[in-house]
């Protein structure tokens, strides 16, 4: 049976600092085995999503289950692939799955950054989920409780986890439960800058 868990993620942050409402969709239709994740950035303000986290550890005993390695299940597997050229359109620097503490003891986070992520892009990838030392299936409602973290350029950080929805019982769907302000690089030009003016305070301060 297939399924979509549509992630919607909207904020509306009262600093003045960041007025901009990030907004992200994130899908899955169907079992983790046969079909693609995929994430949209919906940003309707020019925000770039750059970079997005998904932590199994939350979850009831899921784990990602690449093709290379039997930690998982065992048994066959699917490694993170990009999909149709979407790691071009939104210049994907980097994509790693790691075994982290607190989790069972195989591979249960995903981390993902992009360079080029505009909004109206959709980025979509390959990559199994299974239960830990399972071959069973994994569908939507299997991920309840699932972490999930997306960046912005603009340095907002939506935190949400996969909730249950009403009406169908294979899916699940992101929901918003925290929000914070990462810090975003300056570009080394206005970091050169900055240094610069300290110098001449400085200065000034010893001369006087």
């Amino acid at each position: 049976m297939k399924f979509t868990a549509p992630l919607a993620m909207a904020l509306a942050l009262g600093a003045s600092s960041v007025s901009a409402t990030p907004m992200l969709d994130f899908f899955i239709d169907g079992d983790t085995f046969t079909q693609p994740f995929s994430i949209t950035n919906n940003s309707d303000d020019g925000e770039f999503v750059t970079r997005f986290q998904l932590d199994l550890r939350t979850s009831a005993g899921v784990c990602f289950d690449p093709a290379s390695d039997s930690t998982c299940n065992g048994s066959l597997g699917v490694s993170f692939t990009s999909n149709g050229g979407t790691d071009v359109t939104t210049g994907l620097t980097s994509a790693t799955v790691t075994d982290e503490a607190g989790g069972v003891p195989a591979w249960d986070f995903l981390d993902i950054t992009f360079s080029d992520f505009n909004a109206g892009e959709v980025f979509s990838w390959d990559l199994d989920v299974d239960f830990f030392k399972s071959g069973a299936t994994i569908f939507g409602d299997d991920m309840i409780g699932a972490t999930a973290f997306v960046d912005f350029s603009n340095g907002v950080r939506l935190i949400g986890e996969l909730q249950a929805v009403a009406g169908n019982s294979d899916a699940s769907a992101f929901t918003v439960i925290g929000q914070t302000v990462v810090p975003v690089p300056a570009p080394a030009g206005i970091a050169f800058l900055g240094l610069g003016l300290a110098a001449l305070g400085f200065a000034r301060k010893k001369k006087a």
